[in-house]
């Protein structure tokens, strides 16, 4: 996909990420995967009411600290403290929004009761990509009924490996 479709991650932001990332850009865990779980909360969004700058910022931050493709349980901890090292140009969102963002790349993996719309539209988001692993999103893991929907998680799927 192509850069244009980031709304408000801008290349500088895109940028600042790539030269700290120190896996595949195009990998399992990079660009390609931050666009569909960009793609997949955009669509939860107008169901959820999910705030849509948090998450857009969410799926281009989540994995950014990742150190390897396979486990890596603090990785969304380490994506959480770069939130708070990024320039606030680069990340121009409110107190309450770089909190939430803060919440929804630290606890992204681990996180599934949350009675905040836009965290759980955040981790749906990445759920909803376990595809191109070889994972199919289960329903049971799935905060919200929007991303539990079998429409929706066919889509991502066929996102996922298309």
């Amino acid at each position: 996909m192509p850069a244009n479709t980031w709304h408000h991650v801008t290349p500088a932001l895109l940028d600042v990420i790539r030269a700290q990332y120190l896996l595949d850009w195009h990998g399992i865990h990079g660009i390609d995967h931050w666009e569909r779980v960009r793609d997949n909360g955009f669509r939860l969004a107008p169901v959820t009411g999910a705030d849509v700058i948090v998450v857009e910022f969410f799926a281009a931050l989540h994995d950014s600290c990742r150190w390897d493709n396979g486990r890596d349980p603090a990785h969304g901890a380490r994506a959480a403290e770069f939130v708070r090292t990024l320039d606030r140009s680069l990340v121009p969102v409110s107190a309450a929004q770089l909190d939430l963002l803060f919440e929804a790349c630290r606890l992204h993996t681990w996180g599934t009761e949350t009675h905040d719309v836009t965290l759980g539209t955040c981790w749906d988001a990445d759920r909803l990509d376990l595809m191109r692993v070889g994972r199919r999103p289960d329903p049971a893991q799935l905060v919200t009924a929007a991303a539990r929907d079998p429409e929706v998680i066919a889509w991502a799927i066929a996102r996922s490996v298309g």
